[in-house]
């Protein structure tokens, strides 16, 4: 809808406040345009004018999904669909809050509806792979995933996750191979090269799980799992200068992060720069609200090192 067309609407409801389908058609165009609270009163108020109206309903549920009253929105779609119970957009939305919700078997029942009506819907076979690999079902999310793929080959979302449901039953070769294809699909994916590099490590493979998470690191800098990993793997091998240069680089980038400093600390120990050793374990527990260690061995720690 153009800017042209809203300024229609906007004269229309000007003329006749009370042109319900102007009203409709305007609330559709602020959602669009990310005004969801305005959007979210002129269906409220449809509502109140037709209170049966279950296409009205649904968009409330769709405004209030965007606005992340997740509970409310079940319930708007939950209204709707008594109103009108064979609407699949309708199955397929709230069943999407489900997931959100952690109401798994109602999701799952309303997905298989949803395929039942319609055996080419990519999103709702996705779906139903999201909800088996949160049920711990990993075979049922490889069967629905791997359809979702072919019915969208193009789909990299679901194609990463179901390496990932590969890699969950032990498949590791067939994981690898996917995450290769994500990555080769779209060069930046940076949890694909996260997810390879974990899988290389359990293989006991450093240099390739070190390759992997510098380029995670290099499509998403803000990626600290994947730097605290690194740095931890660099300094097992001894390659301290490599790993003190990563983070005095994120000390910077991240000055809270608690943890990147008590890291370089254990840098700065096994290098026998008592100084900033201690140095940085104080840093560390000046930010002790963010360290994910034990703080009162964090404090012993300190006391030791001061009486060395």
């Amino acid at each position: 809808m153009s800017d042209d067309e809203i300024k229609i609407l906007q004269e229309r409801l000007k003329n006749n406040p009370n042109d319900y389908d102007a009203i409709e058609q305007y609330a559709v165009k602020l959602s669009d345009i990310g005004e969801n609270e305005e959007a979210l009163k002129n269906f409220l108020f449809l509502n109140k004018k037709i209170p049966d109206n279950p296409k009205i309903i649904y968009n409330i549920g769709i405004i209030l999904e965007k606005l992340k009253y997740f509970q409310k929105a079940a319930e708007a779609y939950e209204k709707s669909l008594s109103l009108d119970s064979n609407n699949t957009d309708t199955m397929y939305n709230l069943a999407s809050v489900y997931i959100k919700l952690d109401k798994l078997d109602l999701s799952e029942k309303l997905l298989l509806k949803v395929i039942e009506k319609d055996k080419n819907d990519e999103n709702a076979f996705f779906n139903l792979g999201e909800v088996y690999s949160r049920k711990k079902e990993h075979e049922k999310a490889i069967q629905y995933l791997t359809k979702a793929l072919e019915l969208d080959p193009k789909d990299i979302i679901a194609k990463f996750y179901l390496a990932y449901e590969y890699d969950k039953i032990n498949r590791t070769e067939t994981a690898i191979k996917l995450y290769e294809e994500v990555i080769q699909q779209n060069p930046d994916y940076s949890w694909a090269y996260f997810n390879l590099a974990s899988i290389f490590l359990s293989q006991g493979n450093e240099e390739l799980a070190i390759s992997n998470l510098e380029n995670t690191i290099k499509t998403n800098p803000g990626d600290l799992q994947a730097v605290k990993l690194l740095v931890k793997i660099l300094a097992k091998n001894k390659k301290y200068t490599s790993a003190e240069k990563i983070l005095k680089q994120y000390t910077v980038k991240m000055p809270e992060e608690a943890d990147l400093y008590y890291l370089l600390a254990q840098v700065y120990k096994e290098l026998k720069n008592h100084p900033n050793y201690l140095k940085y374990l104080k840093y560390t527990l000046r930010r002790k609200l963010k360290f994910s260690g034990n703080i009162i061995k964090l404090e012993e720690e300190i006391k030791n090192a001061e009486n060395k």
